[in-house]
C-alpha cells in the first residue's frame, strides 16, 4: 500500500498533458497510469477537471528573516510561497552586523531548518573580499552564489558581502566559482552610470518615483550584462543573469547564447507584466532595480520569453516594511525608499493566467518555472519534473476559476501585492511537497520545519529507473 494516489487529473508528463494517475510514496513518484493500474493507497485525491503540474522553483527570493524579521521570516514567507504553488525556493545571502559569510550563512541555515514549509537551497555570497570563503560555502551545502555589479550603500550592510567591487575581482569570482562548478548568479547595472544619475537627479531636486527610472538607464543593465558575459565566458563560469529587463540586453543574451555562452536569463513577473507607466502610478511597492520599463522593454521580454532568450521566472521577493516604503520621511525621497517588492505568491497565478491567456504556452510555463531551474541548479531530476522517482511536488490547478489578487489575502507579513485587484484564470487549489499535502484552499498542513535543505549533492539520491 502506498501513501498517496491522485486520479482522474490531466498530468504534465514528458512536455504534454495527459490523463493519468500518480502514486506516491514515501515522498517519491511511484507510479504513473491509469487508475485500474495504481497501487492500493492509503489517500486518494480525485482530481477531475484539474491539471497537475510541477511545483513550482522560485530561484530568487530574499525572505531575509533574522535582522529583518520584522519585515518577512521564513515561516511567513514559505507561507506565501506554498499558496503561490511554490514547491522549493533559493534564498538570497545576507550580510549580518559583525558576522563573516560563513557565520551568515550558518544562521540563515539554520533559521530555515526551523521555519520553512517548502524546500529550500541557499545561496552563498560571492564579493571581492570574500572569494576565499567559496570552498566553505560549497561545503556547506551553497547551492549558487550571488555577486553584486553594483557598490553595496554603506547603510545596508545586509549587502556588504556581495559586491564585486571592479572587473578584476569579477573576473577572480568568476574563475573561483568555475573552479568549484557552481552557478553564479548576477547583478548586472553598471556602477558609475547609476552613481551619477543619482547624484545629478538629486542635485536638482528630483527624487520622485520617476527619478528613480530615469537614474537607471538601459543602458546600464546592457553594459553590465555584456561584460559579465564576456567575463564569465572567459573564465568558464555558468552564469544566471537575474532579474533582466532591457530589450537590448534581450538581444547581447542571444547572441551570446548562439555563440554556445553558458548563460541563463532571469526575469521577474513584475517586469513582464507591467510597464513604467503602471509602476509610478502604484507608487514606492513597485520601486525595483532595474526599474520597471516602458512598454518596448516589455514586448521585447515576452519575445524573449517566448523565443527561448529567458530561460527562468523568478519572483525577486524582497519585501519592506510600510514605514520603509514611506517616501514622504525620507530626505532624499524615492533614492531613501528601499527597491524590491513581495512576489512569491503571485507569481505561479500571474503566470497561469497568462497561459489561459495564449501569452505563452503551457509547456513554456513548466520550463521556466519548473525543469529550467531544476536543470541549472543541478537538482533535476528530483525537482522541476513529474517523472518516476522524481519528488512527488506539485500543484493542483483549476484552470477555468476565477480569482481576484487582494492585499488582505495576502500571506507576507506586509499584507501588499502591486498586482492588487488583479482578476485571474487558473487557481491554484492544493500544493503538495513530496507527497504531503501543505497548502490547500487557504489552509496550511504541515509544521514549521517541514522544509528539506537542498544543497548541490541532493540529486545524488535520484534512482533513475531502469
Amino acid at each position: 500500500m502506498v501513501d498517496l494516489n491522485i486520479i482522474n487529473g490531466k498530468v504534465f508528463v514528458e512536455n504534454e498533458l495527459i490523463e493519468t494517475g500518480l502514486s506516491i510514496d514515501k515522498g517519491k513518484i511511484i507510479a504513473i497510469g491509469q487508475t485500474n493500474t495504481l497501487p492500493t493507497a492509503d489517500k486518494t485525491i480525485n482530481a477531475e477537471n484539474r491539471l497537475i503540474l510541477p511545483g513550482g522553483i522560485d530561484v530568487h527570493t530574499h525572505i531575509l528573516d533574522l535582522e529583518f524579521s520584522y519585515r518577512e521570516d521564513f515561516y511567513s514567507g514559505t507561507q506565501a510561497a506554498s499558496s503561490g504553488g511554490i514547491t522549493t525556493i533559493l534564498e538570497m545571502p545576507m550580510g549580518i552586523k559583525g558576522k563573516s559569510v560563513i557565520e551568515s550563512f550558518d544562521m540563515q541555515l539554520k533559521a530555515m531548518k526551523e521555519r520553512s514549509l517548502v524546500d529550500f537551497g541557499l545561496i552563498g555570497s560571492a564579493g571581492y573580499n570574500n572569494i576565499d570563503s567559496i570552498d566553505e560555502l560549497i561545503s556547506r551545502g551553497a547551492i549558487a552564489f550571488k555577486t553584486f555589479m553594483l557598490d553595496a550603500p554603506e547603510e545596508m550592510y545586509e549587502l556588504k558581502d556581495l559586491s564585486a567591487k571592479d572587473d578584476f575581482f569579477l573576473l577572480k569570482i568568476f574563475s573561483k566559482i568555475a573552479e568549484v562548478g557552481s552557478v553564479s548568479c548576477i547583478h548586472a547595472e553598471n556602477n558609475a552610470i547609476i552613481k551619477d544619475e543619482i547624484n545629478r537627479l538629486t542635485s536638482i531636486g528630483k527624487i520622485d518615483f520617476q527619478a528613480h527610472t530615469d537614474s537607471r538607464p538601459e543602458i546600464a543593465e546592457d553594459e553590465a550584462c555584456t561584460r559579465a558575459m564576456i567575463l564569465a565566458n572567459r573564465a568558464k563560469a555558468k552564469l544566471n543573469l537575474v532579474h533582466m529587463s532591457s530589450k537590448n540586453a534581450f538581444d547581447f543574451i542571444k547572441i551570446a547564447k548562439q555563440k554556445g555562452w553558458d548563460i541563463t536569463c532571469e526575469v521577474t513577473p513584475h517586469h513582464l507584466f507591467l510597464t513604467s507607466d503602471d509602476a509610478e502610478k502604484i507608487g514606492v511597492w513597485a520601486k525595483s532595480d532595474p526599474p520597471i520599463r516602458s512598454k518596448e522593454h516589455v514586448e521585447a521580454a515576452w519575445k524573449a520569453l517566448n523565443d527561448g532568450t529567458i530561460d527562468i521566472i523568478a519572483s525577486d521577493h524582497s519585501p519592506y516594511s510600510y514605514e520603509e516604503k514611506d517616501i514622504s520621511n525620507k530626505k532624499n525621497g524615492i533614492f531613501g525608499v528601499g527597491s524590491g517588492t513581495p512576489g512569491l505568491e503571485t507569481m505561479i497565478p500571474l503566470l497561469l493566467d497568462a497561459v489561459n491567456k495564449k501569452k505563452f504556452s503551457l509547456q513554456r510555463y513548466v520550463e521556466v518555472t519548473s525543469s529550467n531551474p531544476a536543470k541549472r541548479f543541478g537538482i533535476f531530476p528530483k525537482k522541476g519534473t513529474i517523472s518516476l522517482n522524481s519528488d512527488a511536488d506539485f500543484i493542483i490547478i483549476d484552470m477555468k476559476k476565477e480569482h481576484t489578487l487582494k492585499n488582505e489575502n495576502m500571506f507576507t507579513k506586509q499584507k501588499i501585492t502591486i498586482f492588487d485587484g488583479w482578476k485571474l484564470h487558473g487557481k491554484i487549489e492544493k500544493t503538495i511537497i513530496r507527497g504531503e499535502i501543505v497548502y490547500e484552499e487557504g489552509q496550511f498542513f504541515t509544521e514549521r520545519g517541514n522544509g528539506v535543505f537542498i544543497s548541490p549533492n541532493y540529486n545524488n539520491s535520484f534512482e533513475p529507473t531502469l
